[in-house]
């Protein structure tokens, strides 16, 4: 960079500084300038803090909802899996597997007394189950399913919704209704299976409600099965995200005539829902700052008209017109880095502590945000990713540079006769 590229930049930095600080007398171009730093403020901070919401609710999403249903389920088309250990085998060599287990899931009726509720009946392999699903975690009352001993009920876990609609605590019997079709297609008679309840989980939503483990020996026996056949496998894989391309890898590997299910099917909608949030305020963002933009455009133009005569005696000193450009192209940056830094720091600040402030509101007001028997999570989540930070204050940025050139670029223009007119 040469002297004097030096000297013009340092130049129109005295210059758009003097004239930020001092020189715009015009009460309205003042408080277009204030607008216009409240319209970035507002832009910047909003989408930090709607944007940490929503990592927030995808970081639950991994670590909760993710953690306690199958990434990926291999359902056999003809009802079972002669052996599913062989299926197994065949899954886990692909290398983004973590873990395989098998499962029968069976439609139910529980009954206790005279309450009657329809669950879905989950039999699971005792260990097996741990390593692809953590409900196990979520348990807050009792254990995990054990090894059933001779004279002993089989356990079972069920969830706190259920618990709490009919009234059932750990080590109480429960009775479980397994519907019979006949070879005619027509309902039989049900099998009846007793249970004692070993634990209780809470996990959030709808899956407190209708979801019952019991052990998958006890549930192949009961519907004949031999003791390595099962309806299916499920696996647990490195990364989730990664479940349908890993799905159909595997689908395509395996002997086995199965249906593939993965967790986008059963549970992508909400995944879905989170990243078309975000689209939606990365847009928004875009909008506020073009509408603060207009503001530094109008204020700049007025500005440029204001000092016509300082420009104009400048040009006839020698001032280029590269820095008359330069100079009001600083001045809207600086109308607008205040308001970017502001936003910047009020955002960072209340998605950090969003969690805290939402709980004692709900506390002083009394009501909930998000209502566990509804959603996964029970309080609004935030996760401040300082890299999204630089994107929206670099994107802000760039708007506002966008904004600057025009007026400087017409006060660049202008002569000096034109000026001292």
């Amino acid at each position: 960079m040469s002297t004097n590229s030096k000297q013009n930049i340092t130049l129109a930095w005295q210059l758009a500084g003097r004239y930020y600080k001092t020189g715009v007398q015009s009460p309205y171009i003042r408080f277009i300038n204030r607008a216009s730093r409240i319209g970035f403020a507002i832009g910047v901070a909003a989408l930090i803090i709607g944007l940490s919401v929503m990592n927030g609710f995808e970081r639950e999403l991994r670590n909760t909802l993710l953690s306690v249903i199958p990434d990926i389920e291999f359902k056999s088309v003809a009802g079972s899996l002669p052996d599913w250990t062989k299926t197994a085998k065949q899954v886990q060599q692909h290398p983004k597997v973590l873990s395989v287990a098998p499962f029968i899931e069976l439609n139910a009726m529980i009954q206790k007394k005279n309450n009657m509720e329809a669950v879905l009946l989950k039999a699971v392999h005792q260990e097996l189950e741990r390593t692809v699903n953590v409900t196990s975690e979520f348990i807050i009352e009792g254990t995990w399913l054990t090894k059933v001993e001779s004279g002993t009920l089989p356990p079972a876990v069920i969830g706190v919704g259920l618990a709490k609609k009919l009234e059932l605590t750990v080590g109480d019997r429960l009775e479980l209704l397994i519907p019979v079709v006949s070879d005619t297609g027509r309902l039989s008679s049900p099998k009846y299976l007793n249970f004692v309840v070993s634990g209780i989980y809470q996990i959030g939503g709808q899956m407190d409600h209708g979801q019952v483990y019991v052990p998958l020996d006890v549930i192949q026996q009961s519907q004949g099965y031999s003791e390595y056949e099962a309806q299916g496998v499920k696996v647990s894989l490195i990364d989730p995200f990664e479940a349908n391309k890993v799905a159909s890898e595997i689908g395509s590997e395996i002997t086995d005539y199965v249906y593939i299910i993965d967790w986008f099917r059963s549970q992508g909608h909400v995944y879905n829902d989170i990243v078309l949030v975000k689209d939606i305020m990365y847009l928004v963002m875009v909008l506020v700052m073009s509408v603060a933009s207009f503001n530094i455009v109008s204020s700049l133009s007025m500005a440029v008209q204001e000092k016509y005569s300082d420009i104009g005696i400048l040009k006839t000193l020698g001032l280029t017109p590269s820095t008359v450009k330069l100079t009001f192209v600083i001045m809207g940056l600086l109308t607008a880095v205040r308001g970017i830094v502001w936003g910047t720091l009020i955002g960072c600040v209340l998605a950090k502590f969003l969690p805290n402030i939402f709980a004692v509101l709900e506390s002083l007001l009394n009501f909930k945000v998000l209502d566990g028997d509804v959603y996964f999570i029970e309080y609004l989540p935030s996760e401040l990713q300082f890299t999204q930070v630089i994107i929206i204050t670099s994107t802000a940025l760039f708007i506002a540079l966008l904004a600057s050139l025009y007026p400087s670029s017409k006060a660049a223009k202008l002569t000096p006769i034109e000026l001292l007119r």
